[in-house]
């Protein structure tokens, strides 16, 4: 028997002794390379191969070996080479169609977070996680992990997973893991989402390879499509029973509601449904309407109005490293872990253009973010944001990744803003390491720095509703709900100045170098800006343009402008902004000076060619304007 056949043979008694996986994985494509001298040399494909093959199944196959041949043999493992050199390449290089790639990582952060690696769930979980709350939550997303494991290319659907790989991605402890799977409300909460096929008292079991008797896995299926909310099935059950009783047929009916542009109208809730049933999908309801199977046509328009309710939030990215490291490593709760999800999700990094929106605004301050992780009690999470309540605090500390910040347009302080008061929170985007890997990283921004070296200024504020639905108001006045000014020295009086002091505090003409200096802009990015020779113009209409709430979103003026300077130095703002940033300094400030920065006070009336297009541009209020003063006029023009 030559090498070849005897190998083949040790082959074939391994198939049948070990698990069909392990063998695919390290034996499969082994070959015998040699047999000289008593010693035979077997090549693996790559170096984990043959340190797994040298390691589990070297004295193993040496004595299949011996057997086969009734010869003295040892084994020795290689890596296979490398095709030769100096072989002739085929005619058509362009057919090759293996690559040898080799990462490398330039930052410890890359090497220890691995932010490629992700758990991509939909953001609907977070209407959901309001009324399941966040342990059931979680729960899902550790068996919704699992279940996109199992039902890969080359993994068959209902494989045995060890329970360790759900609890990995769930972020819980493995007693808290078994004891919440068990919990008769977490199971009813769970419905629709996680179903156990084995009764509870079921226990079955078969005989192993090593002739004993091992329990059988126990079945569970997963959705990977959740559920509607017992509110929104109900809401959309009773637009569409509306259409079914004016004489519509369910095909109909599923059209119109379909050509609803904004499918959160769909989830309005209208009277509450008599009947007791669960409606977890539009194909239910369907179903219970016709009272049998649905014809191809109308199942397809089901479908496709619940992929449009469930897709209507878009998906939300957990790293793994959050979920396996940074939970437990900060002692974070379920419930404060999935705030922290659930802000980041309502914040935005966007990793292709480097433009991040840090800052989320709960408009019902603590009870929106009490409701959000299912808890009737606001001073739960109050409790997480004041560290002197000890005697109430339940977790980690929440403020590494949510850092509130003071909001000047509501005019009162923070400590007296409870129950349904707006707050804003800077989210920490990224985990809480720095480049190097060190943990000292949090939500603040004041050891965070940009690429170029300097402090990050970027704030894009969200005002996100409880529901899911982002609400942007890029002039700030629906936050401004209070009309009472602070106890301080400061008179509330209108910012309108005269001529005089407008033109003592304006300068002559526009200089870029010196509006930088007065910014505090890092100098690296100065020199920059004044070595192309950027236009001063161009600056100030971007300036401009932040501040009207033409701009949408944006919300920082200074950091806005020096990324549009920088994409390109002589690029103006269009319109009227162009035409203000041309005026003199001294008459671009008595036009600021002219709009108010709260609703309650009254605007200036002033003879200017320019004044009814600012007015336009502007509004008749805008609470950034003072901001735009202070980077254009520095901070002695308010004096």
């Amino acid at each position: 028997m030559n090498p070849t056949q005897a190998w083949g043979s040790v082959l074939s008694q391994l198939q049948m002794e070990m698990p069909r996986a392990s063998f695919d994985t390290w034996v499969r494509d082994t070959e015998v390379l040699s047999l000289d001298n008593g010693v035979m040399i077997i090549a693996t494909r790559n170096a984990y191969a043959c340190d797994w093959l040298e390691s589990r199944l070297a004295s193993t196959v040496q004595r299949l070996l011996v057997g086969i041949l009734n010869q003295s043999v040892s084994v020795q493992f290689v890596v296979r080479d490398s095709p030769n050199d100096e072989l002739e390449p085929d005619s058509n290089e362009e057919d090759e169609q293996d690559v040898a790639i080799e990462a490398v990582q330039w930052l410890d952060y890359d090497k220890i977070v691995q932010p490629h690696k992700q758990v991509v769930v939909k953001g609907y979980l977070r209407r959901l996680g309001m009324e399941i709350g966040p342990k059931a939550i979680w729960l899902y997303i550790g068996f919704h992990q699992a279940a996109w494991r199992v039902q890969g290319v080359h993994t068959e659907s209902g494989k045995a997973l060890h329970s360790h790989v759900i609890q990995r991605f769930s972020a819980l402890s493995n007693g808290a893991f078994w004891r919440l799977l068990k919990h008769a409300t977490i199971q009813q909460d769970l419905a629709g989402l996680i179903q156990r096929v084995d009764p509870l008292d079921l226990r079955r079991f078969r005989r192993g390879r090593d002739g004993r008797p091992h329990r059988v896995p126990i079945r569970y299926q997963v959705f990977m499509t959740p559920r509607l909310t017992r509110a929104d099935g109900a809401a959309v059950y009773t637009q569409l029973k509306a259409l079914l009783d004016k004489g519509a047929s369910m095909l109909k009916a599923l059209q119109d509601l379909l050509l609803v542009e904004n499918v959160m109208e769909l989830l309005i809730p209208n009277e509450p449904v008599k009947n007791k049933f669960v409606m977890n999908t539009v194909m239910e309801m369907a179903r219970m309407e016709t009272g049998g199977p649905l014809p191809p046509d109308v199942d397809h328009l089901a479908q496709e109005l619940h992929r449009r309710i469930i897709n209507s939030l878009g998906d939300i990215h957990i790293t793994h490293y959050f979920i396996t490291q940074v939970i437990h490593e900060f002692n974070l709760t379920p419930a404060q872990a999935w705030l922290v999800t659930v802000s980041r999700d309502m914040a935005y990094l966007n990793s292709r253009t480097g433009e991040r929106r840090e800052v989320v605004t709960f408009k019902e301050g603590y009870q929106e973010m009490a409701a959000l992780i299912a808890s009737s009690r606001y001073k739960t999470v109050q409790a997480w944001f004041n560290p002197h309540w000890d005697t109430q605090k339940r977790g980690g500390d929440i403020t590494r990744f949510l850092v509130e910040l003071e909001t000047p347009e509501l005019n009162t302080y923070l400590d007296l803003r409870v129950d349904s008061m707006p707050r804003s929170f800077r989210v920490l985007l990224d985990e809480p390491l720095d480049a190097n890997g060190s943990n000292t990283a949090d939500a603040n921004g004041s050891i965070r720095l940009d690429a170029d070296g300097s402090h990050s200024q970027t704030q894009v504020e969200v005002l996100a509703g409880a529901n899911g639905s982002n609400m942007v108001d890029a002039n700030g006045s629906v936050l401004s709900s209070f009309k009472h000014r602070l106890n301080t020295n400061k008179n509330n009086t209108s910012t309108t100045q005269n001529d005089d002091k407008a033109a003592g505090a304006a300068p002559n003409f526009w200089e870029l170098e010196t509006l930088l200096q007065q910014n505090d802009v890092h100098p690296k990015v100065q020199r920059e800006l004044l070595e192309v020779q950027a236009s001063v113009h161009a600056f100030v209409s971007w300036v401009l343009y932040v501040a009207s709430p033409q701009s949408g979103n944006l919300s920082d003026p200074l950091g806005y402008a020096i990324s549009r300077l920088r994409e390109h130095a002589l690029r103006e703002a269009r319109g009227v902004f162009r035409k203000l940033a041309d005026l003199p300094p001294a008459e671009l400030l008595m036009l600021i000076d002219t709009t108010p920065s709260k609703p309650y006070e009254i605007p200036t009336h002033i003879n200017h060619p320019l004044a009814h297009a600012w007015k336009k541009a502007m509004g008749s209020n805008n609470p950034i304007l003072p901001v735009v003063r202070d980077i254009l006029f520095g901070e002695g023009a308010n004096e």
